[in-house]
């Protein structure tokens, strides 16, 4: 997980005043939207149509939007139109326009099974954008260049002791929590054990490609959003989060047949899949500690043991 700011703090009031200094006619409706916890965000409805907008710290999120649908602009892809853009009080803000769905968490069984193919459509789509001209791994800077030298550099940068802004001092978690080192450790050696097969592997990830952030629509995604930690880094690590949220549906084997039908590198699939998932599960793991959730810990730890065993890879 990047560092990660406090949430900016705009009431609607001041939302309003914006938004009618930028649109010739009222707002009909605004609501705060009831997720986010890096940005502020309201929908709002203006001349019958709803819209989204965000507030953040920094423009990021928005820039690497506008390069993806530069990249992306001769495919059909489901990132939400772009509006506008520009800073009110010192935060940026971004106005694009709002997909009707249901997030990808909600759909039962059958939704799952009909909405996957549109999935694995537009992730495809996404891994497939060229970074040979775009030089390091991990987050991305102002230039659309990583800012790490190695995958292994970036991969080790999610667990650093010393961090700022929502991380800063979270090694305190060991003592003051329920987040077990020794565990915690082991699963993290596991990990950076595993990385090696993952380094050299370049691609355009989303990185938080779960819950809230996949939109669906009559079996169809309709929308991609939450891009504030789009990353270079193997194409695994989305899948694997997909994988995770729906861990009894068998979804390894259908994205390993994928990709390897549309000329992806699938070596080394199980390996690379068990580094990102076990990343994954310590930033939950520790993110629920931090939030008092024991339940929610104890889930995604019995899940990737569950995962290892199931592979026969042993942790000390």
């Amino acid at each position: 997980m990047a560092d990660v700011p406090m949430k900016p703090q705009v009431n609607s009031d001041e939302v309003i005043k914006l938004l009618e200094g930028l649109f010739e006619e009222q707002i009909e409706k605004i609501e705060e939207a009831p997720t986010g916890k890096i940005k502020k965000v309201y929908f709002f409805q203006y001349k019958d149509k709803w819209s989204v907008i965000r507030f953040s710290h920094n423009d990021m999120e928005f820039k690497v939007e506008k390069y993806i649908q530069e990249a992306l602009k001769v495919e059909k892809f489901p990132l939400p139109k772009f509006l506008h853009s520009g800073i009110y009080n010192n935060l940026y803000y971004a106005i694009s326009e709002k997909v009707e769905g249901k997030p990808i968490h909600k759909l039962n069984e059958k939704e799952l099974k009909y909405a996957m193919p549109s999935v694995m459509e537009s992730l495809i789509k996404l891994h497939s954008i060229d970074t040979t001209p775009c030089e390091g791994y991990g987050w991305l800077d102002y230039n659309m260049s990583g800012t790490f030298n190695t995958f292994i550099e970036f991969l080790q940068s999610f667990f650093s002791k010393d961090q700022e802004g929502f991380w800063k001092g979270w090694y305190e978690l060991f003592e003051k929590s329920f987040l077990d080192y020794s565990t915690f450790n082991a699963l993290y050696e596991k990990m950076m054990e595993l990385a090696k097969y993952c380094e050299g592997r370049k691609y355009l990830t989303h990185s938080d490609f779960h819950y809230n952030n996949i939109i669906i629509n009559n079996s169809e995604i309709v929308g991609i959003i939450d891009w504030g930690k789009v990353s270079y880094c193997d194409y695994i690590f989305d899948i694997a989060t997909i994988i995770l949220e729906f861990p009894n549906y068998n979804l390894l084997e259908k994205f390993h047949t994928v990709y390897k039908k549309n000329n992806f590198d699938t070596s080394d699939f199980i390996e690379r899949f068990l580094c990102a998932a076990i990343c994954s599960s310590l930033d939950g793991m520790r993110f629920w500690a931090k939030f008092g959730r024991m339940d929610a810990y104890k889930s995604i730890l019995n899940n990737i043991l569950m995962i290892l065993n199931k592979y026969d890879v042993a942790i000390k």
